[in-house]
């Protein structure tokens, strides 16, 4: 029933919509050097396809990928969540893909129990992802010892060395580069994590071209959306590496 109503959503967009008025044959987004192969990259990918574009993809830390988004470098990302200073310069596409995006802890094998509450986490070093954002009260809290790194994986290396003693990330993201890190046996998941509904979206940087077409492209979105196109993309990446499936 849900491939008909798929189906039948589409042809419905393809003969209400006027004819692609797209000039763009390239489209320019970014990921972490260590995300070239990800949920994000195949998630863009597809979308390009959708508009008849080809994609390429430059590779930064994530504060660097805002600062292109800011700059028009790049027309679009994946994996944002809204915040007020990034509707300066990005536009989210409406609806988000993701309706939850769970915050998890990272420490090493066989201390999952160190940290049980949030308030275990006082006393420990905290790997961070410059320029993230993670929850409220996290990012608030100027109580914490936090130790901002451009690239997630020098966070985990610091933890196996023993200068962190845990690693904050967003659970799909996290679980993915541990294991092509090849980590995965030396890590574990803390009991404590940030679970809410946290709205990720797809942005379009306010000075890229994709601007002149925007009502083209979120109908175009909306539809992968509305289809669980994207939700699909990233179910399949996890399942054929054998990953557990985060929280969507």
């Amino acid at each position: 029933m849900k491939i008909f109503v798929c189906f039948f959503l589409w042809t419905l967009f393809l003969w209400s919509s006027s004819p692609p008025v797209m000039a763009i044959d390239t489209l320019s987004s970014s990921v972490g050097e260590e995300s070239k192969n990800s949920p994000d990259a195949e998630i863009l990918t597809a979308i390009a396809k959708r508009l008849n574009a080809k994609i390429v993809f430059l590779h930064a830390p994530f504060n660097r990928r805002l600062y292109l988004m800011k700059n028009g470098t790049i027309d679009l990302m994946a994996g944002l969540l809204k915040r007020p200073e990034r509707e300066k310069y990005i536009h989210f596409v409406h609806p988000p893909y993701k309706e939850r995006s769970d915050t998890i802890f990272f420490v090493p094998k066989g201390k999952a129990s160190q940290i049980l509450t949030y308030n275990d986490l006082y006393p420990l070093k905290i790997g961070t992802l410059l320029g993230s954002k993670y929850f409220y009260q996290f990012d608030e809290d100027n109580k914490l010892t936090k130790e901002p790194n451009p690239k997630g994986a020098f966070n985990f290396k610091k933890l196996l060395l023993g200068r962190l003693d845990t690693v904050i990330y967003a659970e799909s993201t996290g679980i993915d580069l541990v294991h092509k890190m090849g980590i995965a046996d030396q890590m574990e998941i803390a009991q404590f994590r940030f679970s809410k509904k946290k709205q990720v979206y797809i942005g379009i940087s306010k000075h890229s071209r994709l601007m002149d077409n925007l009502d083209e492209i979120e109908r175009t979105l909306g539809q992968m959306i509305a289809c669980k196109e994207i939700q699909q993309i990233i179910i399949d990446y996890y399942t054929r590496r054998n990953l557990p499936v985060p929280a969507l």
